[in-house]
């Protein structure tokens, strides 16, 4: 099996486990498990960040739905015309979008549960139907995977680890829908709607922020406190 670490930056998802493409969700797993065992933290030869790549691909191979996902998109990224001469450069595209791809399935997989725990807190801290604040939280972590490109290199700028890259371009991202929704609501009138949606946005981050280095939280622009700027509370 090859050394996922002598792979060209931003290698493709099999490519860090070693594995073709072909290969079945037994053999994947043997790999990733293999590889976990090599590249542990706890180990003296272990690579944190390598760790991090490989448990992220590990993730999105392990699930049917978002292998199928990703191999569409893999496959898309990777089409390449007859010309010989472009075939390099085109494969190292179709890599680095299928990496993207990838990062994008996990930033809306962390925000589906940021959005799953809120919407149960929620409903009892405030006696408020369950289904109230589920219909307000997929209008906002479908939000999410938007702009993955630019969110990643925001991320990186405010110092986020590999490991954490999709954790911070979900918060990165929610900011941004956070921010027109403040100035529509305060232009137009505050309705209980939004005033729902404000107490989601507050809670997700902070469930997405709880596993991320406060550091770079903070240079991600902390937690907008949506409640609070259409309110004047935080609760």
């Amino acid at each position: 099996m090859q050394n996922p670490a002598t792979k060209a930056t931003n290698p493709s998802l099999y490519d860090l486990l070693g594995m073709p493409t072909s290969s079945t969700q037994e053999s994947l797993q043997r790999a990733y498990r293999r590889l976990a065992m090599l590249h542990h933290p706890d180990r003296q030869s272990g690579d944190p960040s390598l760790m991090g790549q490989i448990n992220e691909a590990w993730f999105v191979l392990s699930d049917p739905t978002r292998r199928s996902q990703y191999d569409q998109t893999l496959r898309k990224a990777s089409f390449i015309g007859d010309a010989q001469h472009r075939f390099s450069a085109r494969r190292k595209l179709g890599k680095k979008a299928a990496w993207f791809a990838g990062i994008r399935l996990q930033t809306l997989r962390l925000g589906d549960e940021a959005a799953r725990s809120a919407t149960q807190a929620l409903s009892v801290r405030h006696k408020t139907p369950q289904s109230t604040y589920e219909e307000l939280a997929a209008s906002i972590t479908q939000t999410l995977g938007r702009d993955t490109k630019k969110r990643i290199q925001q991320s990186r700028q405010a110092g986020a680890a590999p490991l954490d890259l999709a954790l911070a371009a979900g918060l990165v991202g929610l900011n941004a829908y956070c921010a027109p929704f403040l100035r529509r609501s305060l232009r137009e009138g505050i309705t209980e709607s939004d005033v729902h949606r404000a107490q989601l946005i507050d809670r997700m981050w902070d469930n997405l922020a709880h596993g991320i280095n406060r550091d770079v939280e903070i240079r991600l622009g902390g937690n907008p406190r949506a409640l609070k700027s259409l309110t004047g509370r935080r609760v």
